[in-house]
């Protein structure tokens, strides 16, 4: 069974590891609401305290399907494709995923996805709530601070 380790952790910030991208596989995510347990999913988000969103780390071995088609109430989901190569739906739209592979879906959105290949499918999903002000450009947000580089 997977483990998260603490990398560091400080006033204003949390880092942790998987201990590597294909040690996702060794995590089960177990909750009552699910009939199984998943395999290759592990949320990390309470071990990097977060405060504003939900973050999973996900693999999907190869050549299988998510076993369930699914929706949200709030949370529209972002999935980041790190690894291997797949096939996503939602709605009644298809396509292909492939390492680099950035997809949102709104919470109404009928959801679905499937490795097609011959290695593990490894994918991020972050949740965060639909609806809420975001920052369109990343400059607005980010505040230059008096305090030269030195490593």
């Amino acid at each position: 069974m997977g483990m998260l380790n603490t990398l560091s952790k400080g006033t204003n910030y949390d880092a942790i590891s998987t201990g590597g991208i294909d040690a996702i596989d060794t995590f089960t995510f177990r909750h009552e609401a699910l009939p199984v347990d998943v395999e290759g999913k592990v949320f990390v988000s309470e071990a990097l305290g977060m405060s504003g969103g939900i973050l999973s780390l996900n693999s999907l071995a190869p050549h299988t399907s998510m076993p369930f088609h699914h929706v949200h109430i709030e949370h529209e989901e972002i999935y980041i494709f790190m690894g291997g190569q797949g096939e996503f739906m939602v709605d009644d739209n298809r396509f292909e995923v492939t390492t680099g592979s950035v997809v949102r879906v709104a919470p109404e959105g009928v959801r679905c996805w499937r490795n097609t290949s011959n290695s593990p499918l490894y994918y991020a999903v972050l949740q965060v709530k639909a609806g809420s002000e975001t920052v369109k450009n990343t400059i607005e947000d980010g505040r230059g601070v008096n305090r030269p580089v030195a490593w």
